[in-house]
Order: structure tokens, then sequence, then C-alpha cells
């Protein structure tokens, strides 16, 4: 039982490590790209020269987990990460790749 689901970031042929959650469903995905065009436009207008600026995906990803888990207390359940999809369970909505690559397009594709 679940509406488990799996995200990764990827830029060119950077690749983070795959985020499932177990109840988040499409809507998690929605949520990941929100963000990450969200950040995109943000690290335009500001510019600069740090990882996140250059939305590199493994820190990508580890900010999107800040920002999904920021006013939790602790991460009890729900989420986990795995290096990659064979790891997990994603069975009931599949994998997702939030790429990165053009900036001023940022999309959600299935894996």
């Amino acid at each position: 039982m679940g509406d488990r689901v799996s995200i990764s970031f990827v830029r060119g042929k950077a690749r983070s490590p795959q985020l499932f959650n177990h109840w988040g469903g499409r809507e998690f995905v929605q949520d990941a790209l929100k963000y990450a065009r969200n950040l995109s436009e943000e690290r335009k207008r500001e510019g600069g020269f740090k990882p996140l600026d250059r939305l590199e995906p493994r820190t990508v990803m580890v900010d999107f987990i800040r920002y999904i888990t920021n006013r939790l207390y602790r991460v009890e359940s729900n989420l986990y990460i795995c290096a990659n999809r064979a790891d997990g369970d994603d069975s009931d909505n599949g994998a997702f790749i939030i790429d990165l690559t053009d900036r001023d397009n940022i999309v959600a594709l299935e894996e």
C-alpha cells in the first residue's frame, strides 16, 4: 500500500542518487519540477559559481531534501535515498528524471 514514486536530478551526464517517496505519488514529481524551475530562475538572477548555482544534480538533490523537510522535526519515514532505481521501490508510479540540462526548459521525464 502506498503511492510510491522516485526522482533523480540529471544535468548532462551527471546524476543524483534516487530519492524515493512512499506516499508522494505524481504530485511529488510536480513538486520537484516546480522546485527545480524556481531554483534555476533564482540562480540565473543571482549568478554565482557554486555547485548549486551550476545546478549540479547531487547538490540540487541535497537542497531539494532540505526544501521538502525544512518544517519537520525528524524525517521518520516516507523518504529514502538509494544509489539507483534498482535499490528501491517505486512500483506505483515509477521513476522520473528532472532534467536540469536546459536551464530554460527544465522537464520531468518518465524513466
